[in-house]
């Protein structure tokens, strides 16, 4: 007698087993019953089957106890819509929060970058302003000093000073020879 092991979760299967197993019980049974005057012991293998029925019948019970078994198919499609939309909730959440997390990046990527630009401008800003700077201050130095040594007494003698400065002279000999060049100036007129 060849037995076959079912799969423990396939219900069919084992049904068909315990059928193919009462067939085989019949048919012995039937066997007996012809063949009466040399009957063998049967005792031990009547004692595997009746094992293996037991074994079965834990097995069936198992089965039928999952709760899938005693769930009709409305019921189970509810259940895996109800699944689906657990799973399709966390993952809008998940999204979400992943969109939230992109945007706050952006968000700071475009405030350096404004920041950078910012900076740039401002290096701008400072360069022209310090060459402003530099040509007022030539502009005042060339016309300030002039302003000044005129505003002052003139026992000072500022303004002799500066030309003697500017000649690179004493007093005496620049004031000959400013006196020569005017006459020179004269004659040319």
């Amino acid at each position: 007698m060849t037995q076959t092991a079912p799969h423990e979760d396939d219900p069919a299967e084992a049904f068909d087993a315990v059928r193919r197993e009462l067939s085989l019980l019949r048919h012995a049974l039937e066997g007996l019953t012809a063949a009466r005057e040399n009957i063998p012991d049967y005792s031990a293998t009547l004692a595997q089957i009746n094992k293996a029925l037991g074994l079965h019948a834990q097995k069936l019970d198992m089965i039928q106890s999952r709760p899938a078994m005693e769930m009709t198919p409305e019921a189970l499609v509810e259940r895996i819509i109800a699944s689906a939309q657990t799973a399709r909730a966390e993952d809008r959440t998940m999204l979400r929060e992943l969109q939230e997390r992109l945007s706050n990046t952006i968000w700071h990527m475009e405030r350096m970058v404004a920041r950078g630009r910012g900076a740039t401008e401002q290096e701008r800003q400072v360069l022209w302003f310090g060459l402003g700077g530099i040509l007022l201050g030539i502009l005042l130095w060339s016309i300030l000093p002039g302003a000044v040594a005129r505003s002052l007494p003139v026992s000072w003698h500022v303004p002799e000073w500066m030309a003697s400065r500017m000649m690179g002279m004493e007093q005496k000999e620049a004031g000959r020879r400013l006196i020569i060049s005017a006459r020179e100036d004269e004659k040319k007129r």
